[in-house]
């Protein structure tokens, strides 16, 4: 659905002014991660703001998408499931009850799950290269240290979720621990 809308735009927007605009390929893939990343973010602060969860949910994305970005992880082979599975976890996570003590252990586990396996899937970007895995490691690392600092229990979950797609993404995809 969300490709097929992202194709439709794109094949739009090429019509009207096809010798200044990229080509539909790219833009259907830049649409498709505008579209997706719209659409998760506004349903998740729907479905939270209805259940009273709006700052919680916000705090969810904006940790989860910082610490993936430098860290990487397993990516969806559609938009549509990457949408639905991002609602769920922004909306779900805060309700997630942790324990001030497991909220160390987790972030602990967090901590080494990513010191393993992390940068994941991020080369591919325009931004970082083979070169930047180290620095990526590292600054993955400290976002998840501060969660020692600050103690919450929904960055503690938040940032377990996002390690567990560093395994999911090795589980699945393959190669070497870095």
């Amino acid at each position: 659905m969300i490709e097929a809308l992202a194709y439709k735009i794109a094949v739009k927007i090429k019509s009207i002014n096809p010798n200044e605009t990229s080509s539909i390929e790219v833009m259907k893939f830049s649409l498709i991660m505008l579209i997706g990343t719209g659409s998760a973010i506004f349903l998740s602060l729907l479905l939270a703001s209805l259940l009273g969860s709006a700052l919680e949910t916000i705090i969810v994305l904006i940790s989860f998408v910082s610490l993936r970005f430098f860290s990487g992880g397993f990516h969806f082979k559609s938009a549509e499931l990457c949408t639905i599975f991002s609602v769920i976890g922004a909306v779900l996570i805060p309700y997630v009850p942790v324990s001030d003590k497991n909220v160390f252990v987790i972030t602990l586990i967090s901590i080494f799950i990513t010191a393993l396996l992390a940068p994941i899937g991020v080369n591919q970007s325009k931004f970082f290269t083979k070169k930047h895995d180290p620095l990526l490691k590292l600054i993955s690392i400290f976002i998840i240290l501060l969660n020692l600092i600050i103690e919450s229990d929904i960055l503690a979950v938040t940032f377990f979720v996002q390690s567990l797609t560093l395994v999911i993404y090795k589980t699945m995809e393959g190669g070497d621990c870095k």
